[in-house]
């Protein structure tokens, strides 16, 4: 099996602020194989600060892989790539390339290949931003108004009373039956994060992404039940211990969701895993990306397929926050997205 590695660079429209930094670049890598029956391509963006390894890293992984043979089952990819595991968007990337070649061989999408009752349509939210109050505003009535029903907003990044402040403006430009969701990417304490939600309860939001660090899944569980809206695991789901933690056998789920990113979690095949566990502990589940190209955009709106019944929506309404990004078949119409 040939493989191949070509530089990718995003640039985004605006800056996106979180709680731990701000992204206005996304660099990573296309990753192509091949061999006489046929070819796959994958993409391998990785983001530090979000827990993968670093661009170097990647290459460097991508590059010393050797092929162990016939690669024609789902079962031969997942453990082909096995290797890579210390480097989750490396093997993304890989395991990406080989399943789009299998899918091509077998005649069936992705999707269909994780799962044969895979969905034909995935819903979406959009992720929102703004420079203040009232532009965040407009843009909550923009994706409104082109069929999205979920919005989700950055917060903890400023001042409490200033994301309030936010949040209230948007609730009120697009009214009570759009759900509203909030990301806080592991930026407050325990405490904040009581403080903040319960103060929030007037705006009615639907979830809380990473209220608190990653590491702090016993603050996850605390919080969970205690405020008026769900709580879902992000970043605390990017090691294997915490993961444990989060399922844990001696006390209820520790979440209400578990928020799935494919680069981050190391492919589609450990993502729709952990989707498959959560699903048996009466835990939701649905898929983002860590504002990735087009290629992994695609890939996580097929995973969004395949998993369990879902009444979440997915965050893969990403495309429009890169320069010079041209819609196609993964963007969503009307606030859904339908499987090719």
């Amino acid at each position: 099996m040939k493989l191949l590695i070509s530089s990718l660079r995003f640039e985004l429209s605006t800056p996106i602020v979180t709680a731990g930094e701000k992204i206005s670049v996304r660099e990573g890598f296309r990753v192509e194989v091949g061999d006489a029956e046929g070819s796959g391509q994958g993409e391998a963006t990785p983001l530090v600060h979000f827990g993968t390894e670093s661009l170097a890293q990647t290459s460097a992984a991508l590059l010393t892989w050797q092929s162990p043979g016939a690669l024609d089952s789902v079962e031969a990819i997942a453990a082909a790539t096995q290797v890579l595991q210390k480097t989750p968007a490396a093997r993304h990337g890989l395991e990406l390339a080989l399943l789009d070649r299998l899918a091509k061989l077998t005649g069936v999408s992705i999707a269909k290949l994780l799962n044969e009752q895979a969905r034909r349509e995935v819903r979406c939210a959009a992720l929102i931003d703004g420079e203040d109050a009232a532009s965040l505003a407009k843009a909550a009535e923009r994706a409104v108004g082109q069929g999205f029903d979920v919005l989700k907003v950055k917060v903890a990044a400023r001042m409490l009373s200033v994301d309030a402040q936010r949040l209230l403006a948007v609730r009120r430009a697009v009214g009570s039956k759009v759900l509203l969701r909030i990301d806080a990417n592991g930026g407050w304490s325990e405490s904040a994060a009581r403080t903040a939600l319960r103060g929030m309860e007037s705006l009615e939001l639907e979830l809380c992404e990473q209220p608190v660090a990653a590491a702090d899944v016993g603050g996850l569980g605390r919080i969970r039940g205690v405020v008026p809206c769900r709580i879902a695991a992000d970043e605390s789901l990017l090691v294997r211990e915490q993961i444990e933690a989060v399922f844990s056998a001696d006390r209820p789920p520790a979440v209400d969701v578990v928020v799935l990113k494919p680069m981050a979690l190391g492919g589609l095949l450990p993502s729709l895993a952990l989707a498959r566990r959560a699903h048996a502990a009466g835990v939701g589940a649905y898929v983002t990306t860590l504002l990735d190209g087009p290629i992994a955009r695609a890939a996580a709106a097929q995973l969004a397929a395949a998993i369990p019944q879902s009444d979440w929506a997915s965050g893969l309404a990403t495309a429009e926050l890169m320069k010079g990004a041209v819609p196609d078949a993964f963007t969503p119409e009307k606030g859904r997205i339908r499987i090719p």
